[in-house]
């Protein structure tokens, strides 16, 4: 099977006016985007922070209410704003019916809170850890981490969103008001069978490649979404929760305006006219709403490249995945319309694009004193089809994928840090672009798939693209203790090949 490539496409400005994109893969009637709720605890809490872990139904914008999960909702979590320097009491209840657990995904914090596949929790018990917020400014997200379980959990909808802000991100001249000029996107794509009901069905295709979805949805609301704005400055919090799917995005009328990236700011706002987000990746744009009266920010898919078509689309088809492949085929470029600012004729957030955001320096390699080497292994020999067959207990303890020619070993720890030390991980892969994040940190990226990094991805990240046997190099440190009871994970973040056995171990003391 072939690499992926690109697919990008430009939107034309008769239809980003019209409020549709030139192609969307899912209907084209335009949803109000859903503004997912926030709990703000900045102001400090006075008892534990409850997250409940439900099963639900869920209406995705068609009518049908599909079987779900959600913390405190039907579907995906709360928005959770907090500010550094907080130590927040958390009570995560189980109440799926399965084996879970709840990761910090961002956060630097000790490895027996950070939630990674050790900190199970079983149907009906309660976790209950106290979780520092030491980092600056940052968009994170938590989810599922269950250890052949993440890929289903988080597509059915155990994912929150988690916002840090700092005194200067409180001060600073940008749009803050929630719902209003400040909207938080959680980005996936999902399959629906004829019922009309969401659907993870797994077969050895989606185990090779992660699960594709057909039709993209925001906000748990099939695209495109709908939102009216005032007139002035918009930011939007874009995290990619897809299971496997990198996402290229543009804007129909103008460059992204890019301030932060996983780890927080940029040293100042950076244009681009695509931003490439792998799973897992969240970046901040700002929207410039005064000299336009609609903009879009456009998504298009990135999919498997078509060798001998009636093949590939016939393997496809299982998940109902031909037809996409086959439109692209036949008519082009997909872009698809995320999300529809309209411009009302009230005042909004009225400021300059910042110039300067955050002191940035150059990383410095000879701040390492130890330089480790990471191969993800996409192919093991194993029969993915047989996997895929064994349905919900398709990978918790399968060596399909590994990383150094070893899968996933619950009692094996395979790396050992030193506390307060700067490394150089170097990462590479035997087949095919994957997204590679680490635990317990924010690193810098030194050479992505190869190159120097987009400027987009130079400031703080947690997770860096990986393609062939081209090496990704980060330079990163570890400043909390995660011991042999409760390591950190290193691992791919394409869901399906961390739970097929693409992730490691290891300890920082």
């Amino acid at each position: 099977m072939n690499r992926r490539k690109f697919i990008v496409g430009a939107a034309t400005a008769s239809a980003a006016l019209a409020g549709l994109a030139p192609f969307s893969m899912a209907q084209t009637a335009l949803r109000p985007l859903p503004i997912l709720p926030m709990t703000d605890l900045i102001k400090g809490v006075e008892n534990r922070i409850r997250l409940n872990l439900s099963a639900s139904t869920h209406d995705f914008g068609n009518g049908i209410n599909s079987n779900t999960f959600g913390i405190n909702n039907s579907y995906l979590g709360p928005v959770l704003k907090v500010r550094q320097g907080q130590t927040l009491p958390f009570e995560v209840i189980n109440k799926i019916g399965e084996v879970s657990t709840l990761h910090w995904h961002g956060l630097h914090v000790p490895g027996d809170v950070d939630g990674g596949p050790h900190q199970q929790i079983e149907p009906g018990a309660i976790w209950s850890p106290d979780v520092p917020i030491s980092q600056k400014a940052s968009m994170n997200w938590f989810h599922s981490h269950a250890h052949g379980k993440t890929a289903q959990q988080v597509y059915k909808g155990l994912a929150g969103v988690l916002l840090i802000e700092d005194d200067e991100s409180l001060f600073a001249d940008l749009p803050k008001t929630y719902g209003v000029d400040d909207f938080t996107l959680v980005l996936q794509d999902k399959t629906f069978d004829k019922s009309g009901s969401l659907n993870y069905t797994l077969t050895e295709t989606a185990l090779d490649d992660g699960f594709l979805g057909e039709t993209l949805v925001v906000n748990g609301a099939i695209a495109p979404t709908l939102q009216v704005v005032q007139t002035g400055l918009v930011r939007l919090r874009v995290l990619n929760a897809c299971n496997a799917n990198f996402l290229n995005l543009s804007m129909a009328t103008g460059p992204l305006n890019i301030i932060a990236s996983d780890g927080g700011f940029l040293a100042s706002t950076v244009q681009t006219d695509i931003l490439t987000m792998a799973p897992g990746e969240r970046y901040e744009i700002l929207v410039d709403m005064r000299k336009v009266d609609i903009n879009q920010l456009l998504v298009s898919y990135e999919l498997p490249e078509i060798d001998g078509i009636g093949g590939y689309l016939r393997e496809f088809n299982t998940r109902g995945f031909s037809s996409l492949i086959a439109k692209l085929w036949n008519e082009g470029d997909l872009e698809i319309a995320a999300l529809t600012l309209k411009r009302q004729d009230e005042p909004g957030f009225n400021a300059s694009m910042p110039e300067n955001l955050a002191n940035l320096s150059a990383p410095d390699k000879t701040d390492a004193s130890v330089t480790r080497s990471f191969e993800l292994n996409q192919y093991t020999g194993a029969d993915l089809g047989a996997l895929a067959a064994a349905g919900d207990n398709y990978c918790g303890n399968g060596s399909a994928m590994a990383i150094n020619g070893k899968s996933m070993d619950m009692d094996r720890i395979d790396e050992n840090v030193r506390k307060g030390d700067t490394e150089i991980w170097r990462i590479s892969v035997d087949d095919w672009r994957h997204p590679f994040h680490i635990h317990g940190c924010s690193f810098r990226i030194l050479t992505q798939e190869g190159k120097q990094p987009p400027a987009y991805a130079q400031g703080w990240k947690d997770m860096v693209h990986v393609d062939g046997e081209v090496w990704s190099e980060v330079l990163v440190r570890f400043d909390y203790e995660a011991l042999k009871d409760a390591p950190y994970m290193y691992h791919c973040h394409i869901l399906e090949h961390e739970d097929c056995g693409m992730m490691g171990q290891f300890t920082v003391t």
